[in-house]
């Protein structure tokens, strides 16, 4: 063999050798090793007053071999309308753990919160947060296929305003009889987002409602209104 076609020889065995070798075990393109699993308190299956702060953060925590990983990014969702989580976006600190705090819908029921780390295997983690009580102002999402939320009790007085979600196509709003709330003008005809109408409850009872299109009095895209005292 020549000098020259030896050199090539050892160009290319160098090239399959540092191929064959990955950096930390990692498969390029898919998940890492990092995981991500709740806290231990994590903050999970609380409950609190609608509007409240619940009395403990959320917390989840990313490890890699059992080792804690700082400076991930972890993202917190909640969707329910007028809840918040503060802040949405943490970093992992030296123990792994990142947290966050929920303030809870003007409404009773349960409400999940998702935290996101992408690339980390056991992303998402869900939390369930509750809330208990009645309020006089809830806003409910009308997304494609769906309400959000879709039973919740008001106190008698109260107002609800059904606003049409980003990219909601042909919904409307039909009450179930005998009540006559809540409807979205124009029935039977559908709207499509931007759209918003609100509803006053001054008698107490049970108001059920379903979208035409996509749902019936007892299946599909639905909800109940219960009107308390």
């Amino acid at each position: 063999m020549t000098g020259r076609a030896a050199k090539r020889l050892c160009v290319v065995v160098a090239g399959l050798a540092g191929a064959g070798c990955g950096s930390g075990g990692t498969d390029p393109g898919g998940q890492g090793t990092a995981v991500m699993a709740k806290a231990n308190p994590s903050g999970d299956g609380q409950s609190g007053t609608i509007d409240e702060v619940l009395p403990a953060p959320l917390r989840v925590q990313i490890t890699d071999g059992g080792s804690p990983v700082a400076g991930r990014t972890v993202a917190w969702q909640i969707q329910a309308p007028g809840a918040s989580v503060s802040p949405a976006t943490t970093q992992t600190g030296a123990d792994g753990i990142a947290m966050t705090t929920v303030t809870l819908p003007p409404f009773g029921g349960n409400n999940v919160v998702t935290a996101i780390s992408t690339g980390v295997n056991g992303s998402p983690q869900s939390f369930v947060a509750t809330s208990t009580g009645a309020g006089t102002a809830v806003t409910v999402l009308v997304i494609n296929d769906g309400f959000l939320p879709s039973a919740f009790e008001l106190k008698a007085g109260g107002i609800v305003t059904f606003t049409w979600a980003t990219a909601s196509l042909r919904h409307n709003v039909t009450p179930v009889a005998p009540a006559n709330l809540p409807a979205s003008p124009g029935l039977p005809g559908t709207r499509d987002a931007p759209f918003t109408f609100d509803a006053v409850f001054l008698a107490t009872g049970t108001f059920r409602f379903f979208c035409e299109v996509h749902g019936s009095a007892n299946s599909g895209m639905r909800g109940t209104i219960t009107v308390i005292p």
